[in-house]
């Protein structure tokens, strides 16, 4: 068991390391401004994808098309930072919220020569329609002035498009009527074919592992609790793989559209939120039970009981209320972290051992997790492949904090037995 301790010590340490590091080796340097970027001398079809992230020309109040931009009344451009959210920018003596719609607008210069292209276009808050070279390329539920007729969709696109002649121009329309937020808050890449799709591939296969990972655990941990009924650690810990398993199935790429593609948004933007919070619920209750057994804890309760509000009001309200609860969770959450990492500080120093597993995996669970809320709140790129093998390393070092029980009840029970042989054995030869 020692030598098991170590080597889990080692290995999440590592984890930890490639993590940060690979997570700040995924930010690029803008490239885009004043809404043009120069690619002449780059030849796209030997590249790897381009991040198009920049300047882009930012038309608000506006929905736009190809046509209006070849007609003598040019509209006067802002410019707005792509990957950003429009909420809080100031125009004139006015700050937007994130209620709204707008226009943006890139124009790419190019070599000559044809290029088959592909873009990566991920979801946006909540709509869109992607025009290049006057051809509507993409959309995402229905674009409108109007809340009442605007419908939101989350389902990120590649698509591919013949580049003629020396310009790429990009038009996007967004509204925004169903979430706090609004805006173009992740990156669109620009590449060829086939590395766009390698690309887009690879994040969709570790997204899918990272689902499969976690429900086959959960399963397996709530099976053995119904099998062995008390074993109340075990249930908590299978919910929580079975809940971020959910979470990552409904969250940053959304796989869940690609099975189901007509499944309602308002329905899984819930589930997305549930998710969340349900995971941190049980998450407390599992470290709860393995390293305070039965004490009871005001604070303990106390954060049941917000978690509890919280999810409520999910339930109850629309989505435009309770997304906005989300900035004062992630206050919530680091107070959930910081009574985490007391319960098992406290662990360590009354030697349990167990707690070194998951004091691993809360170090390495905490950076990803502010990685990904980091990128929430100020809209940075984030990467996708080492964020989901991140949590499945979390999940398995947590795994092993139950597997350290097991194996401990098992040895107490060969004690007890050797014990019991023994005083029996005393027995016969005394008669």
């Amino acid at each position: 068991m020692a030598e098991l301790l170590n080597a889990s010590k080692i290995t999440a340490f590592l984890t930890f390391l490639l993590i940060v590091t690979l997570g700040f080796q995924a930010m690029s340097k803008t490239t885009i401004k004043h809404g043009s970027m120069d690619l002449t001398q780059i030849d796209i079809s030997n590249a790897e994808p381009i991040v198009l992230d920049g300047e882009w020309e930012f038309y608000w109040k506006q929905i736009l098309f190809p046509s209006d931009f070849t007609s003598k009344k040019h509209p006067s451009a802002q410019y707005i930072k792509v990957p950003a959210v429009w909420n809080g920018l100031k125009l004139g003596n006015s700050e937007l919220t994130g209620e709204g719609y707008a226009t943006y607008r890139l124009v790419i210069t190019k070599d000559e020569k044809p290029d088959l292209l592909s873009l990566d276009i991920p979801n946006v808050y909540t709509n869109y329609a992607l025009w290049v070279n006057g051809v509507m390329l993409a959309s995402n539920g229905v674009v409108s002035k109007e809340g009442s007729q605007a419908k939101p969709a989350w389902r990120p696109h590649v698509k591919i498009f013949e580049a003629q002649g020396k310009t790429i121009e990009i038009i996007l329309q967004v509204s925004n009527f169903h979430h706090n937020r609004g805006g173009v808050h992740k990156s669109i890449k620009l590449g060829t074919p086939d590395n766009i799709s390698r690309q887009h591939e690879f994040i969709v296969v570790s997204n899918v592992l990272l689902v499969g990972g976690l429900l086959i655990l959960g399963a397996f941990f709530i099976g053995f609790f119904l099998i062995r009924k008390g074993l109340w650690a075990t249930l908590y810990f299978g919910l929580l793989c079975l809940f971020w398993g959910i979470r990552a199935l409904f969250s940053n790429i959304y796989l869940i559209t690609s099975f189901f593609d007509s499944i309602s948004w308002e329905l899984a933007i819930r589930v997305e939120y549930l998710s969340l919070y349900l995971s941190m619920l049980v998450g407390m209750l599992f470290i709860s039970q393995v390293f305070l057994d039965k004490k009871k804890s005001i604070y303990k309760y106390t954060l049941i009981m917000i978690n509890y509000c919280i999810i409520a009001l999910t339930v109850i309200l629309p989505p435009v209320f309770f997304t906005q609860l989300l900035t004062t969770y992630q206050f919530f959450i680091a107070v959930n972290f910081l009574f985490v990492i007391i319960v098992i500080v406290r662990a360590i120093f009354k030697k349990q051992h167990e707690a070194w597993f998951s004091a691993m995996g809360i170090i390495i669970g905490m950076t990803l997790f502010a990685y990904e809320l980091t990128a929430y709140a100020v809209v940075v790129k984030i990467n996708f492949i080492f964020l989901n093998f991140g949590y499945l390393a979390v999940f398995f070092l947590n795994s092993l904090v139950l597997a350290y029980h097991f194996v401990g009840a098992y040895k107490q029970i060969n004690v007890l037995e050797e014990e019991r042989n023994r005083s029996l054995e005393g027995r016969l030869r005394g008669i």
